[in-house]
């Protein structure tokens, strides 16, 4: 009670009580993650269920640890062995070959390459068809076996499944080619749809940014009651929230379901994202990929494919919002989006009022400044701390993500700063402040957050709103019954660490710890109202924070010390040998910052002596090579006219044997406006760094013709600016390969792995 609160200060010490209140938030935050754990991978299961076994000897005679990038013999190969597993299933598997292009949002880049979907169909009846897609392409390190050989085992399972159980809706297997090249399959389906004999209703898309976790469906199609309510039948673990989903749709990354959601279609993207550390490397292999995540992609997508075939989708286009969120994985809540701004407004005002609530003996309680500032200057504290303690170590680090091997390390440091700084508030900020009053300042400030966040992106609410009614609830209880205050604001804290502790899991593995400051803002939030399970620390102050200190320090020194990378978390390391045809040089570049690369690596290369190719960071580490004559990429001028309104339209064929692609850096004194590759026709729109940029990826571009319309200046005097052609081959020269063997097990290729690019100005 209040009272006993205060008669007592002088006659016992808090430390012990505060030690033990920060050492369940120590372990509460050490095991975040548990709550995403998945179940263990069924022995055995009834013929309704999803049969992981099944769907990984399935996924591993497709691919056969080879990568297959686009318009490549292996992806040939690739795709004539899942021609024939389609055909094993029952079903007459089509492929669909064209030409695709598609440009940057800015338009300062197009990326073209000639694409081969592959497609199958099942069930009957008429209207739109459910759509379910995944991509069989990789990059050109990676065997894909993650991505996106999971998408492609889950839907062949699922078809498996409809074979048996025939539905009576149609449904379209799509399995694109490109992907990884733009979303070029995507892209060539939406452009030629009625290629493939159906409408399309809804999507679902499966994919992966990694080899392991929980499969979490992180995209939606919009209003997304409809499909998110359907989602959520699916009898599968659910996880997903609309925070996350209002997250995604911010960043610039996108999957294939991003052309059909820009073509006014609608659906939903499921994705496993835990091990990013082996994403597009050669490490996504068989032997890497989670058993268990596959189980729980398969359960969603055959569960998810069942609840949208028996689902009503006459609202897809016209329904309303919702804001949803799963609770541990297990139970999944969603509500109208104006109904949770409205509640979490209604939950801001209670704590408002819990401020300066009437007390007991009549009259309102007065407002206590120096808790009500504490929960800001505890956000501000934290976030400085966070990035200063990172800087700090990254003075003596370097390389850049020092943390990369061993993040525990770097993420319990920044939580014992954090708990530093708020045990530092409830000592020197608010001494005396009541936990009644320290309760409403952390939740008022919570709420203000979750409100303004809210207001910005309404997918936010629900995350603050769950907890937030567990604190008008709390705060009631303890009005009401002081004597059980305690209890009641465990049980408060109690739901809100459940709630945001995995969430600060998955900002982890989705984005790193790149942004320290982020992490410590966003600890703070959630601590703060947990600052009154404590309450004023009285007697033993130095114990308090001298311990929290020493865990600090601890944490600091521990991520100092550990190596940077490791098998299991290592560097992505990819080298390039540079030709420059004009001034007969040639050079072997390093892809990642020198201070990051293995020593013995290091050693043979310099910094700063040779500038970096165009287009690349400053002071890469390289080693200069003997120029050799080498095999390189030319344009020929096989066209040139003068349009009506006086633009000039010229038409180039690219050479280049052998090369997985060939690029044209295009100054923007050339004024390029529209790009035609064969029927594809694309707008050039901004420069970026003086340049356009156009790609044609794969075999294809060796003999590729490419038409240019161009907005030539007035003034005919004007020089024509050089045209970078370049040619990008998978394999070094034999004079690098010996510095890339010496690549530990702690690096790995990534993307298009080792390259040699010849580089030749040209005029047209």
């Amino acid at each position: 009670m209040e009272t006993g609160e205060t008669t007592s200060a002088a006659a016992r010490s808090t430390a012990p009580w505060a030690l033990a209140v920060f050492a369940v938030l120590f372990a509460l935050f050490f095991f975040r993650d548990a709550p995403l754990t998945l179940d263990p991978v069924r022995t055995t299961q009834g013929p309704e269920q999803f049969d992981t076994a099944r769907a990984l000897d399935r996924l591993g005679r497709v691919l056969d640890g080879t990568p297959h990038g686009v318009d490549s013999d292996a992806l040939d190969q690739t795709r004539s062995r899942l021609l024939r597993e389609i055909a094993l299933l029952g079903y007459q598997p089509q492929v669909i070959a064209q030409n695709a292009c598609r440009g940057s949002i800015s338009g300062s880049s197009v990326r073209c390459a000639f694409v081969q979907n592959v497609y199958f169909t099942a069930g009957s009846g008429d209207g739109p068809a459910l759509v379910l897609t995944a991509h069989y392409d990789s990059v050109d390190a990676s065997p894909g076996f993650g991505d996106d050989g999971i998408g492609v085992a889950v839907w062949l399972e699922v078809a498996q499944h409809l074979k048996q159980n025939p539905p009576t809706r149609p449904v379209l297997f799509l399995l694109t080619d490109g992907e990884e090249t733009a979303l070029l399959g995507a892209q060539a389906f939406v452009d030629s749809k009625a290629r493939y004999g159906v409408e399309v209703g809804r999507i679902i898309n499966l994919e992966a940014r990694g080899v392991r976790g929980p499969a979490m469906m992180f995209e939606t199609g919009h209003p997304n009651a409809g499909i998110v309510t359907d989602w959520s039948k699916s009898g599968a673990r659910p996880v997903a929230n609309s925070m996350m989903t209002a997250v995604y749709e911010l960043l610039p990354n996108s999957t294939d379901l991003t052309v059909h959601l820009n073509d006014n279609s609608t659906g939903i993207n499921i994705a496993i994202a835990d091990g990013l550390d082996f994403y597009h490397t050669n490490h996504d292999d068989l032997a890497h990929l989670n058993r268990a995540s596959v189980q729980h992609m398969g359960d969603q997508a055959l569960g998810a494919t069942r609840a949208f075939l028996a689902g009503d989708w006459s609202g897809d286009q016209t329904g309303g919002e919702i804001v949803y969120t799963d609770i541990v994985s297990r139970l999944f809540v969603a509500l109208p989006e104006v109904f949770g701004l409205v509640l979490l407004g209604l939950c801001f005002g209670v704590a408002a009022m819990m401020l300066v609530r009437p007390t007991r003996e009549g009259g309102w309680q007065k407002l206590d400044w120096r808790a009500l500032a504490l929960p800001p200057s505890f956000y501000v504290v934290a976030g400085l701390l966070a990035f200063l303690a990172q800087q700090l170590v990254g003075l003596i680090r370097p390389e850049p993500s020092y943390w990369t091997a061993y993040p525990q390390a770097l993420n319990m440091a920044i939580f014992a700063g954090t708990t530093l700084v708020g045990a530092l508030g409830l000592s020197f900020l608010a001494p005396n402040s009541r936990r009644a009053t320290l309760f409403a300042s952390g939740w008022f400030w919570f709420l203000i957050v979750g409100l303004g966040l809210t207001i910005a992106v309404p997918g936010f609410s629900i995350l603050f709103l769950i907890p937030g009614i567990v604190f008008v609830m709390a705060g009631g209880a303890a009005w009401f019954y002081p004597r059980y205050q305690l209890i009641a604001y465990g049980i408060a804290s109690a739901v809100l660490a459940l709630m945001f502790f995995p969430v600060l899991h998955l900002l982890d593995v989705m984005m790193g710890l790149g942004m320290a400051a982020m992490f410590g803002v966003i600890e703070a939030m959630v601590l703060a109202p947990m600052l009154a399970m404590i309450g004023a620390v009285r007697g033993g102050k130095t114990i308090v924070l001298g311990a929290l200190g020493a865990l600090l320090v601890v944490g600091l020194a521990v991520t100092a010390l550990v190596p940077a990378y490791s098998s299991d978390r290592p560097l992505a390391l990819n080298f390039s040998a540079q030709y420059d045809m004009d001034k007969s040089t040639a050079a072997l570049f390093a892809s990642t910052r020198p201070g990051a690369l293995p020593k013995v690596i290091r050693d043979q290369l310099t910094v700063g002596d040779i500038p970096s190719p165009v287009g690349s960071p400053p002071n890469l580490a390289a080693k200069a090579l003997p120029f050799a004559t080498h095999t390189h990429a030319i344009a020929t001028l096989i066209g040139d006219n003068t349009t009506e309104d006086g633009k000039r339209v010229i038409r180039l064929q690219l050479s280049a044997p052998g090369a997985r692609l060939v690029r044209l850096r295009i100054p923007a004194g050339a004024r390029p406006t529209q790009l035609s590759f064969g029927d594809r026709v694309s707008a050039l729109r901004e420069p970026q760094q003086g340049f356009y940029v156009v790609e044609i990826v794969g075999r294809a571009s060796d003999g590729a013709v490419l038409e240019f319309t161009l907005n030539p200046p007035t003034d005919a005097a004007a020089l024509k600016p050089d045209w970078l052609v370049q040619g990008v081959w998978a394999e070094l020269p034999p004079e690098a390969r010996a510095i890339a063997d010496m690549r530990p097990d702690t690096a790995v290729r990534i993307q298009m792995g080792d390259t040699t690019i010849t580089t030749k100005q040209q005029q047209f």
